[in-house]
């Protein structure tokens, strides 16, 4: 009877461990970190971001068909947003104060808000915060404020 007591006991001390844990906001991640790495963070931020729409989907997969869905699907969303990270993670990673790089980081912006726009589904509370979540990593990647998102 002990044996089985504790073996029940370690598999719900596991189970706890495998709950979700409420993720760092961004922001807090960020704190204290060089411009480098900040840039790094962002980056592989935004690219998991870009992902999201083909993470919810591929979790509704059996597990060997995650990976595998994931490689060879896309959407127009993760092909568009992804091409935005990519092109954010090429500005230089200190601002600098060059009338062509702030007007690049503002293009960015726009286009980011315009990606944010059309891809934004208010019907869905996950889409919405997917897409706040997007808002924040295109700010802190530009240094742009992008306009609130209508509610």
């Amino acid at each position: 009877m002990r044996p089985n007591i504790l073996i029940i006991a370690l598999m719900a001390v596991g189970l706890s461990a495998c709950a979700s844990t409420p993720s760092v906001p961004l922001a807090k991640r960020l704190e204290g970190m060089t411009p480098e790495e900040r840039q790094e963070t962002l980056r592989r931020a935004c690219l998991t971001e870009a992902n999201w729409n083909l993470d919810q989907t591929a979790a509704r997969m059996p597990a060997k068909m995650q990976h595998s869905y994931r490689d060879s699907n896309t959407t127009r969303e993760t092909s568009h947003l992804k091409e935005l990270c990519r092109d954010m993670a090429a500005l230089p990673a200190i601002t600098g104060r060059s009338p062509i790089e702030t007007k690049r980081r503002a293009d960015l912006a726009e286009k980011c808000r315009r990606e944010i726009d059309d891809h934004l589904d208010l019907r869905s509370k996950e889409s919405a915060a997917h897409m706040s979540r997007m808002q924040e990593i295109c700010e802190a990647m530009t240094g742009f404020d992008l306009p609130a998102q209508a509610d």
